[in-house]
């Protein structure tokens, strides 16, 4: 820990005239709302609306720090967000939390509210957050904290001005701690339709969600800064600065990816704690951009659209104005997998800081397994851009079929997907679609414990995506019972088969395949007979086999089939049917006879 000595700061009329924006006036406690929370946790929407509610109802007074942290923030692949930090695992070991959400409010203890964990532990329930607010900015402050911030978007250096102001006496060891948190943060959420929608914003996520207060840093580590005179009239400015990286991969691995940070969309949290333990009071700074530059055009990230089977793509560039005039023109030039390049002349009108996102749709390519689109942003305003470090970007994306990820062989026509639902039937849905989006079947949700057969029907020669979605994310197995899934054609050739070990803990699972040519099979039974429904469309190639297929035997169907009935009929007697499956009348062996698969009757 480090320890700050104030020797310099003799004079109380010196310190008072050094003071800039701290408050010298005895306050009140502020409340630090540390609120503990994972992508995949179903209640935690539910966590933030509350917290975000005690927070506008306070804007001066409550400062929220989400941190995502434990199994509910771990990737499901390699296309989930980690949102996880170097020390947000350790904060929230020392909470003694027991389940998610919970949240820490100035990581106290409160007289008629029990923690989550065992006796003295500080994480609480989300339905307790607001009572323990409220005891908190009920209680005199002995300090008060001051904060403001600025990033320059050049040299990347985030700097945080403190200051610290004492307006009685304490004993206890006191640390100086500041937390940087981003907004408007794109990522998955469970149970955001059902605990936050209002949060529900467009982007690739199925649904994706806005996070906000994410935690990223604390700029002087776990420890802080440590204050050895802590008496009535100190004041202790200080300024911290963090060379910020452009994710936190440093330090931390995944299974997912570690999302940039956005320097426009930063705010700082100082706050002051005895030690390791209860936090006084705190304050929280936007952070200021400052951009020394005129002309600084930003790439942010690109992205493609994987593809199955196309030879097309939508591939899209986010860009910021990094300068201090209007951006108003920018050439965007890009190419894929090295082949002939193409400009798109931008035009609009971005202040500084502000952000655009440019869409290109239906870029042909020449395709391979994995693609490479290449990005650059040039002549901002017509002008040579200052600052060339930051104005290119590259993106990747799969082509299923070259990579070998899409079935091939399948039978066009109908597709059988049967579903066996677990204990929680609700959760679970399917689709079929094509490379254009389009639904060729769907169902769900269902009933628990339920078995369900049901079909969609699929053209030739294209493209598919089977997709299987669970809305809770923990799957169809195996701790609320065990489902299962099969998906075929009619040649039971297998397009996806769900088991217990690929059925765990999804919220998406998806599987790609192709048609052939397809049945030449046009007749198909229907509830008013046999009938000619389009090559392709029937489960039949004549209309005698329908009408012969002893499965329609108690169908309108039924009826060349009755023929042969009398044909192997030592007796001759047999009944006979119209079109529509009606008697007509008893007929005996001497007024029946069959010539050439042609039915005689005699009077």
């Amino acid at each position: 820990m480090k320890k700050l000595y104030t020797l310099i700061l003799v004079l109380l009329g010196l310190q008072i005239q050094a003071q800039t924006f701290v408050s010298t006036t005895p306050e009140n406690k502020n409340v630090i709302l540390e609120e503990f929370t994972g992508i995949y946790c179903q209640f935690c929407p539910d966590g933030h609306l509350i917290a975000q509610g005690l927070h506008d109802t306070n804007p001066n007074d409550v400062f929220l720090i989400n941190i995502h942290t434990g199994g509910y923030a771990n990737p499901n692949g390699p296309s989930d967000p980690d949102f996880n930090c170097l020390y947000g695992a350790a904060i929230a070991t020392n909470s003694g939390l027991a389940g998610y959400p919970a949240g820490t409010i100035n990581r106290a203890t409160f007289n008629g509210i029990s923690p989550q964990g065992s006796p003295g532990t500080t994480a609480l329930s989300r339905g307790d957050w607001v009572t323990a607010a409220a005891d908190i900015m009920s209680q005199p402050s002995y300090v008060n904290v001051g904060v403001q911030a600025s990033y320059d978007m050049v040299t990347g250096i985030l700097t945080v001005n403190t200051e610290t102001y004492y307006t009685q006496t304490t004993t206890n060891i006191n640390v100086l701690h500041v937390a940087v948190v981003q907004n408007n943060v794109p990522g998955p959420q469970t149970g955001a339709l059902s605990y936050n929608p209002n949060a529900i914003i467009a982007g690739p996520w199925n649904p994706t969600y806005n996070h906000q207060h994410m935690f990223r840093h604390l700029m002087d580590g776990v420890n802080g800064l440590e204050f050895n005179v802590t008496t009535a009239g100190t004041f202790v400015p200080n300024t911290h600065t963090w060379q910020m990286p452009t994710n936190l991969a440093s330090g931390q691995s995944t299974t997912g990816f570690f999302p940039d940070l956005d320097p426009t969309n930063l705010d700082v949290v100082a706050y002051i704690a005895e030690g390791p333990g209860e936090i006084i009071t705190g304050f929280q700074a936007n952070v200021i951009p400052i951009f020394p530059n005129a002309y600084d055009a930003n790439v942010t990230t690109s992205t493609a659209e994987n593809v199955v089977c196309a030879n097309e793509t939508d591939i899209t560039i986010t860009f910021r104005n990094y300068g201090n005039q209007p951006l108003t023109s920018l050439d965007l030039t890009y190419d894929i997998n090295g082949g002939t390049p193409a400009v798109y002349n931008w035009v609009g009108n971005l202040t500084s800081g502000a952000q655009e996102t440019v869409t290109i749709n239906n870029v042909t390519f020449i395709p391979q397994g994995s693609n490479t689109v290449t990005w650059l942003a040039t002549n901002p305003n017509g002008q040579v851009d200052q600052n060339t470090t930051n104005n290119s970007s590259t993106s990747t994306f799969r082509h299923w079929n070259l990579s070998g990820d899409v079935i091939a062989g399948i039978d066009a026509g109908t597709i059988d997907v049967s579903i066996l639902t677990d204990n929680y039937g609700s959760e679970t849905t399917w689709e079929i679609v094509d490379e254009a989006g389009n639904v060729l079947g769907s169902g769900g949700p269902y009933n628990n414990t339920t078995q369900y057969n049901e079909t969609a029907y699929v053209g030739a020669n294209t493209c598919f995506e089977f997709k299987l979605y669970d809305s809770y994310g923990d799957g169809m197995c195996c701790n609320q019972g065990v489902g299962s899934v099969l998906v075929t054609d009619q040649s039971n050739n297998i397009i996806f088969e769900g088991t217990p070990n690929n059925l765990q803990n999804f919220t998406e699972l998806s599987s790609y395949f192709e048609t052939g040519m397809g049945s030449s099979n046009s007749w198909e039974c229907t509830p008013f007979g046999c009938a000619d429904v389009g090559i392709g469309n029937g489960s039949y190639a004549t209309q005698y086999d329908c009408e012969s297929d002893s499965a329609n035997i108690n169908t309108p169907c039924f009826v060349v089939t009755s023929i042969n009935e009398i044909i192997n009929n030592s007796k001759q007697d047999s009944k006979m049917y119209d079109l529509l499956g009606r008697e007509l009348k008893k007929l005996s062996s001497k007024q029946v006879y069959i010539k050439n698969q042609r039915l005689h009757i005699n009077d």
